[in-house]
């Protein structure tokens, strides 16, 4: 009886820590969305960069570790799985441009996809870091379900992997589409395959943003760019 009880009030303590810390990210999101919109854009309160402060200022707040935060909305990393296969439906309603242009697509999203990675690398390398920040910053160009993954076969750290994609994805995204304009490209393709393949899940929202096109072809990149760094790097490093 003694055992059932404190099972009960695990999975009740569970339970309500899960409810409670998947409601307050969600919440912080929303209220960044909205800040964003207040602030019209503004690239310092970016709605995942304001929404990541708040959350950690509220666990500060609560006495709650990262780790358990993390493990408390986990239902939230779950999710990204599926929304990244559902990227495929903007796929779709563009795949007659995309059989068009067949092989030709591939080659940027390779050479952006390795150059992007390799250049960051070698900063660190140069600075003489730590072996495993220098095997984690290798993952900042591919999406976050992959990119932990592949931070934990090499030898990363999958939690410091996240924010070096999240910095990589709000500075690409905020970068990309003003200097693709200052250089004349206004093809919303090329658009698409630059945010796809640098700025991953972020860059692709933004690119969904400027039209079904650009999000098509930034899905599209994403997708390639990190299931075969994901490959490669596991294949090699791991």
């Amino acid at each position: 009886m003694f055992q059932w009880q404190l099972l009960t009030e695990f999975m009740t303590t569970t339970f309500l820590d899960i409810a409670l810390w998947t409601a307050i990210v969600v919440l912080c999101y929303a209220f960044a969305l909205r800040v964003a919109v207040w602030t019209k854009q503004n690239m310092l309160l970016h709605p995942l960069l304001l929404s990541s402060v708040l959350v950690l200022l509220i666990a500060m707040g609560l006495n709650t570790s990262v780790t358990e935060v993390v493990q408390h909305i986990s239902i939230i990393y779950w999710l990204l799985g599926p929304v990244t296969v559902a990227l495929a439906l903007p796929v779709y309603s563009q795949i007659s441009v995309i059989k068009k242009l067949g092989g030709r697509i591939l080659l940027p999203i390779i050479l952006g996809g390795t150059l992007a990675p390799l250049t960051a690398w070698l900063v660190f390398w140069l600075s003489d870091l730590d072996e495993v920040l220098q095997l984690t910053i290798l993952t900042k160009s591919i999406t976050t379900p992959l990119a932990m993954d592949t931070a934990k076969i090499i030898g990363g750290i999958p939690e410091l992997s996240v924010l070096f994609l999240m910095i990589t994805g709000i500075f690409s995204a905020i970068i990309i589409a003003p200097l693709l304009a200052k250089l004349n490209i206004k093809d919303d393709r090329v658009t698409g395959l630059s945010l796809g393949t640098i700025a991953h899940a972020i860059g692709t929202a933004k690119a969904l943003q400027i039209s079904e096109q650009a999000g098509a072809f930034a899905t599209l990149a994403l997708c390639v760019n990190g299931i075969t760094t994901a490959i490669i790097m596991s294949a090699v490093l791991g």
